[in-house]
């Protein structure tokens, strides 16, 4: 793959990575003000973990859209790094270890996530 197309896809993964920090800050505040039953801090964080997603879903969108304009080679393994899969040559190492850092901080939101939805939603939680 070439260079270009590996540091474009590094760019993205870094733009998914900052959303993602900002959504699990957001989300580390949202589950502070859980705790203190502040409801209006609850609704205002709420709404403000749009901006983050929608940042996210820009970002996945552009990295699929570079994916597709690859020849099938190069998208099947920038594909394949995508999904966790290990760099094969040095060049592909920085950006198999940002997908590593956006797994990890994609697995903190997640869990505490589950726990502010089920603080608030209880019984109708999303989390079963």
């Amino acid at each position: 793959m070439e260079a270009a197309a590996l540091l474009d896809a590094h760019v993205q993964l870094k733009r998914i990575y900052t959303a993602l920090s900002e959504a699990l800050d957001v989300t580390r505040q949202l589950a502070d003000a859980v705790d203190r039953d502040d409801r209006i801090a609850v609704q205002m964080l709420v709404s403000m973990r749009q901006e983050p997603t929608d940042k996210l879903s820009g970002a996945h969108q552009a990295l699929e859209q570079q994916r597709q304009s690859l020849p099938a080679a190069d998208a099947a393994r920038l594909a394949a790094i995508l999904k966790g899969g290990e760099a094969e040559t040095e060049e592909e190492a920085p950006l198999a270890g940002q997908v590593g850092a956006n797994q990890r901080i994609l697995k903190q939101l997640v869990d505490l996530d589950r726990v502010v939805n089920r603080k608030l939603a209880r019984e109708k939680s999303i989390y079963k």
